[in-house]
């Protein structure tokens, strides 16, 4: 291909249909759901990582950035783009757009979201130099999904007349989300195809029709677009899109334009948008169970089973449920009714709101901290901090910290007196004792840290010194 593409990953969305895996602080487009210890984020990064393609943009919410920074640390993005607030697609596909041309990027981007699974790519790589002809020429290509099944759960595009050579059609007709007649009579119809969220254009032919059909968002955006640097991340100005109005690309541009076409792709792929579609993605034993090293199995069919770390799930006598445990939470379901998750979300929301947002894992910019058990009065966490990296210097006023060294080597100073802890190694950091905790070695330092005290959230952080120049 001659023209190089720029890929545009938006890894902003929260995929709440799979709590209790996915949460605000950690959503799905960051969990390992498919692949081993490979992110959809990772793995969608991975497809666009060939000389075919530029480093990608990648567009996330500003809570996540220590997350989308080391997930995408191999794949070094150009940019990751940080959104104050989600305002959907059209906004933060706008803000990468003018990214690009103010970095001397004119030609097609690729714009897909971070949380897809797709087996094989390839096929899409083949039919871009096609897609690239016409989105130089000025089009709005979308890449729509060769449908197996009357699915409910998509979009769907009705192609209408063929473009000569190209593999496109214009667009006939978008359709919303069908029952599942009318979902099985286009299907026999032929000629619809899935709404895959996958498009191909240039920066200007998107901000062109942007101005024309939702020219709000394109004012927010063009105001916003005085970007500033900030510990690796790039940063649009916050309160130019405060007032941006929230908008999908397919309402504000696509469902309205007449310069958008088609390009159905016969892809093996899946939004992973529910329990449902993981299910289908899952593999099975000879019962239609889940796979899965900690789970067994007597009597019981077709039940999707999913456990964080090493908790053990039986099942006996039973069928046709998800049984989703996390640390905090366990979603037991009959898969006939996971549509109905959200009504559950709802009435969660009144009472237990920490358990929507909060994840286990909190990422920070020097690596990342897991809380293993709290109770009353105390707290124990484990502590990974990466090569190089530095905790800031701080002080608690309600709470004592014990450390002790897993792994690594440990640099710690208290009260400006300085330790080197190794291996089952510790020490007592008092309540109003100054203290800081470094990495200077090349591999990992790994510390259990437990903590005493009246108050143990991490509002009691008084910062003296931050390398990465928090409050």
């Amino acid at each position: 291909m001659n023209t190089l593409i720029t890929p545009v990953i938006l890894a902003g969305g929260i995929g709440s249909r799979l709590w209790p895996l996915s949460r605000q602080a950690m959503p799905k487009q960051f969990l390992p759901l498919l692949s081993g210890n490979t992110s959809l984020l990772q793995s969608t990064l991975a497809r666009v990582s060939d000389n075919q393609f530029s480093n990608a943009i990648l567009v996330c919410n500003e809570q996540h950035r220590f997350i989308a920074a080391e997930q995408s640390e191999q794949a070094k993005p150009q940019a990751i783009l940080l959104e104050p607030q989600g305002k959907n697609t059209a906004p933060a596909i706008a803000l990468a757009a003018y990214y690009a041309l103010q970095n001397g990027i004119t030609g097609p981007m690729l714009v897909m979201p971070a949380d897809h699974h797709i087996e094989d790519f390839n096929k899409l790589i083949k039919q871009l130099k096609s897609a690239a002809v016409l989105a130089i020429q000025g089009k709005i290509v979308t890449f729509a999904i060769t449908p197996t099944e009357p699915h409910t759960g998509y979009g769907y595009i009705k192609q209408g007349a063929a473009i000569t050579n190209t593999g496109c059609f214009d667009v006939a007709q978008f359709k919303e989300k069908p029952n599942l007649d009318t979902a099985t009579r286009y299907l026999a119809q032929g000629g619809y195809s899935w709404n895959s969220g996958m498009f191909l254009f240039t920066p200007t032919a998107y901000l062109k029709e942007l101005a024309r059909f939702a020219p709000k968002i394109a004012t927010s955006v063009e105001q916003a677009a005085k970007f500033t640097k900030d510990l690796g991340f790039t940063r649009p100005h916050k309160s130019a899109l405060e007032s941006c109005p929230s908008d999908s690309i397919d309402y504000a541009i696509l469902e309205r334009s007449n310069n958008v076409v088609v390009m159905p792709v016969d892809l093996k792929w899946s939004d992973v948008g529910s329990f449902s579609s993981l299910d289908r993605l899952t593999k099975k034993d000879e019962n239609g169970n889940s796979l899965n090293a900690n789970y067994m199995a007597q009597k019981s069919t077709n039940n999707l089973v999913i456990n964080e770390a090493e908790h053990t799930i039986a099942t006996l006598g039973v069928s046709d449920l998800a049984i989703i445990h996390t640390h905090d939470a366990t979603l037991i379901a009959n898969q006939h009714e996971l549509d109905s998750l959200p009504l559950l979300l709802k009435q969660i929301a009144t009472t237990q709101a920490d358990k929507l947002n909060h994840h286990q894992v909190v990422f920070r910019p020097w690596g990342n901290y897991r809380t293993l058990v709290e109770g009353t009065g105390f707290k124990v966490k484990k502590i990974t901090v990466n090569s190089g990296a530095k905790l800031s210097t701080q002080r608690h006023q309600y709470r004592a910290e014990h450390w002790v060294v897993v792994s690594g080597i440990a640099d710690v100073c208290i009260n400006k007196q300085a330790y080197t802890l190794t291996h089952d190694q510790s020490c007592y950091i008092a309540a109003q004792q100054i203290h800081s905790l470094a990495n200077n070695q090349k591999e990992l330092l790994i510390v259990i840290e437990v903590q005493t005290g009246t108050v143990l959230d991490e509002n009691d952080i008084e910062r003296f010194d931050d390398k990465y120049g928090r409050d």
